[in-house]
């Protein structure tokens, strides 16, 4: 990879959902997605994405970069199975990366934790020391946070976390820019092989909570 080198982003993993156009460090062109119709919408929204730009064809892109989860079920597959797919066909790199790493990077989180809602009074968190990500109840990490800061994506998750310092910074696709391009010089990631970050097992996406008739 150069330091110019052309990159589609996507990330449809959150309430927002996107692509974007990149070279080298600088955000060329972007699109919002609806996230309820984003596998819908985003083969045409990155061809017409290409289009705004000098020798928009995906064969002129160095490398696809994703936002793997964790987050809405449908969305990580939609975005994950679109760079793939668009990946295998034009034979160029991919790299995956967490949102949770993200988030953390977009925070300017030096330590501490980043944390999502996963629904259910639960949240995805990252430590920042170590890389772990787990799932976790809401009261566990206001225990456990100890009062590091702990970035935010969602302002109900801050309202929510009342004990502690909490940084909220709502993501757009180009913040994954940073984390993309690391994984890029280590190699970026084998697209055969890379899979969604669920974070929480997939059987779990559709367990039922306790006492749910039907």
């Amino acid at each position: 990879m150069t330091k110019d080198e052309r990159l589609l982003l996507i990330d449809t993993c959150g309430e927002t959902a996107g692509i974007a156009i990149t070279c080298g460090e600088e955000v060329l062109a972007t699109e919002d997605l609806s996230p309820r119709s984003a596998s819908a919408e985003i083969l045409d929204a990155i061809r017409c994405l290409l289009l705004t730009q000098p020798g928009g064809q995906l064969q002129n892109l160095d490398a696809i970069g994703v936002v793997h989860g964790p987050g809405s079920f449908t969305g990580i597959r939609a975005g994950l199975a679109t760079a793939k797919g668009l990946c295998e066909a034009a034979g160029i790199p991919m790299a995956a990366v967490s949102r949770l790493e993200v988030l953390a990077e977009a925070a300017d989180l030096a330590a501490g934790y980043a944390a999502l809602d996963a629904g259910r009074g639960e949240l995805y968190v990252r430590e920042i020391s170590t890389g772990r990500e787990w799932l976790c109840a809401l009261a566990d990490l206001q225990l456990q946070c100890q009062g590091e800061p702990i970035a935010v994506a969602e302002s109900r998750v801050a309202d929510q976390l009342v004990c502690c310092e909490t940084i909220l910074r709502p993501l757009h696709t180009s913040d994954s820019l940073g984390p993309v391009l690391r994984k890029l010089r280590l190699g970026g990631s084998d697209v055969s092989l890379t899979d969604a970050n669920y974070v929480r097992q997939e059987g779990d996406i559709y367990r039922k909570p306790a006492g749910t008739v039907g």
